[in-house]
C-alpha cells in the first residue's frame, strides 16, 4: 500500500552543524543504541477572546530534544534518557504564550528510566518516560498517552509493563504517578491527583492506574483502555480504524476511524461544582489516493466537567486550531481536503461547523464556523528526508448572545512548526 503523510504531524526544520557524524532521521525511527536530536522551531499568534484576558498569544520558540534509548545489556536491562529545553526566541510580558514557556521564560524537562526485558513477550519500564503517541509514533497507548502539541512531549512518572501476544497485539498495564502536561508548564511534572481549587498546584497523590489494548496491522488499528484514579475518575476509551482498498493495487483508500470516550468523576472531583461525567463519541471517512485525500468527521460531545477535575475531553475528529469543539453537548461536523504537489509539499482546506453551548444548564448558545489552511512539507527522500513543516491559518466566529465573553467573538490563529530530526551515529 502506498506511503501516505501523516498530515497532523508534519513539522520542518534546520540543519546543524556539529563534529558528530550526522544522519537525517525519520520523524518515528529511534533504533536502540543511538541518539536522535531534534530541532524544533515554532511559532504562535492568535486572538482567542473565549480565553477572556489571555486571549493575545504570542510566543516564538526553538526547542531542542536529545534523547537516547540503549540497547539491553546482556539482553536483560537498558536505559532510555532524554532532555528537552524549550528556548524563548519571541514572548510579549503581557500576553499569553498559551503553554509554549513558562509565562514568558525559557525552561527545560528530562526523563530518565530503566527498562527490562524479562522475556521476549514481557518488558517493563519504571522511571520518567514519554508518553505522547504524537511525538514518539508507534501504537496508540489509549489513556496512557496524549498528544501534547507542543515543543515537550507529554512525560510521566511511572511503571510500565507490556506483554507482547504477537508482533499485532500487546497489552500494557501502568501504574503512574507523576505526570506533565502542556498546561503543566509553570508547575512541572507533578503528583497525579486532583488540583488544589486554592493554591491551583496537584498537593495530593492519588496514583492512576491504566490497564489497555493495542492492535495495529499496517494502516488498521484499534485500541481498548480503562482507567481508575481515586478522587479523579475512572475512564474507558476505545478506538479502531480501517483501511479498505477500492482497487487491487491500493492506490485508493477508503478509511472510517471511529472513536468514544466516557469518564465518571469519583470523590473529590465529583464535588466540585458541575457534572460528574462526561464523553465524547466522533467518527471520520476518509478517501485517499496518491494526489490527496478528502474527509468528512463528526463529533458529539455530552457534559463538561469542571477544569479542576483534569478531564481532558478536547477528543477526537474535527480540528480546528481557534475554536473548541468540546463544550457542553456540543456539535461539530467538518469537511476537509488536501492537495499533495510536486517536492513533497501539500495545501489543504479544513472548515468546521460547531453547536453546543458554555455550561450544562443550556444559558448561552455557542454556534461557531471557522476554516482552516493547511500548507505542508516533508521530504521523502535526500538530504533533507526528516524534516517536516507546516504552516496553518486559521479565521473563525462564534455567536454566544448573552456570553460574557461577547455576543460575537471574533478569532485568528497562525501556527508555524519547523522541525528536523537527526541520528547521531
Amino acid at each position: 500500500m502506498m506511503t501516505l503523510i501523516a498530515r497532523n504531524t508534519l513539522i520542518g526544520g534546520c540543519v546543524l552543524l556539529c563534529s558528530w557524524p550526522l544522519f537525517a532521521s525519520s520523524f518515528n525511527q529511534q533504533d536502540d543504541d543511538e541518539v536522535r536530536l531534534r530541532l524544533r522551531n515554532e511559532l504562535r499568534r492568535a486572538d482567542k477572546p473565549s480565553a477572556g484576558s489571555g486571549r493575545d498569544i504570542y510566543a516564538w520558540v526553538q526547542g531542542a530534544a536529545l534523547e537516547y534509548n540503549s540497547s539491553y545489556y546482556q539482553n536483560r536491562v537498558g536505559v532510555d534518557l532524554g532532555d528537552y529545553y524549550v528556548y524563548k526566541l519571541g514572548a510579549r510580558n503581557n500576553w499569553s504564550s498559551r503553554w509554549y514557556l513558562n509565562g514568558t521564560d525559557s525552561f527545560n524537562r528530562y526523563t530518565a528510566a530503566l527498562k527490562f526485558k524479562l522475556s521476549e513477550q514481557l518488558y517493563i519500564k519504571a522511571g520518567r518516560m514519554v508518553t505522547d503517541s504524537a511525538y514518539t509514533g508507534g501504537k496508540d497507548l489509549l489513556i496512557i498517552n496524549s498528544s501534547s502539541q507542543r515543543t515537550v512531549p507529554t512525560l510521566s512518572d511511572a511503571v510500565l509493563m507490556q506483554y507482547r501476544i504477537n508482533e499485532e497485539l500487546d497489552i500494557y498495564a501502568m501504574y503512574r504517578h507523576g505526570i506533565y502536561t502542556y498546561p503543566d508548564v509553570a508547575e512541572g511534572v507533578h503528583k497525579t491527583g486532583p488540583l488544589n481549587p486554592e493554591t491551583y498546584r496537584h498537593d495530593t497523590l492519588r496514583p492512576q492506574y491504566v490497564a489497555a489494548l493495542a492492535w495495529q496491522r499496517q494502516c488498521d488499528n484499534a485500541g481498548l483502555a480503562v482507567s481508575w484514579q481515586e478522587d479523579v475518575a475512572a475512564q474507558v476509551m476505545t478506538k479502531a480504524a480501517r483501511c479498505i482498498p477500492l482497487a487491487g493495487d491500493g492506490q485508493a483508500v477508503i478509511k472510517p476511524e471511529f472513536m468514544a470516550f466516557y469518564a465518571r468523576l469519583n470523590g473529590t472531583s465529583a464535588g466540585y461544582d458541575g457534572p460528574d461525567n462526561a464523553w465524547v463519541m466522533s467518527g471520520q471517512l476518509s478517501y485517499i489516493v496518491p494526489r490527496g485525500r478528502l474527509s468528512f468527521g463528526v463529533g458529539k460531545t455530552g457534559n463538561k466537567p469542571n477544569g479542576l477535575s483534569g478531564i481532558d475531553t478536547d477528543l477526537g475528529y474535527p480540528f480546528d486550531l481557534s475554536i473548541d469543539r468540546n463544550h457542553s453537548d456540543m456539535w461539530s461536523v467538518q469537511l476537509g481536503g488536501t492537495l499533495n504537489l510536486p517536492g513533497d509539499t501539500f495545501v489543504g482546506i479544513a472548515p468546521i461547523l460547531t453547536h453546543g453551548y458554555e455550561d450544562t444548564r443550556h444559558r448561552v448558545t455557542i454556534n461557531g464556523l471557522s476554516t482552516n489552511l493547511l500548507f505542508g512539507y516533508q521530504p521523502q527522500s535526500g538530504l533533507f528526508k526528516g524534516a517536516k513543516a507546516l504552516l496553518v491559518l486559521n479565521k473563525a466566529r462564534e455567536h454566544r448572545n448573552g456570553s460574557a465573553f461577547g455576543d460575537r467573538l471574533d478569532y485568528y490563529d497562525i501556527k508555524m512548526n519547523l522541525q528536523y530530526d537527526f541520528m547521531l551515529k
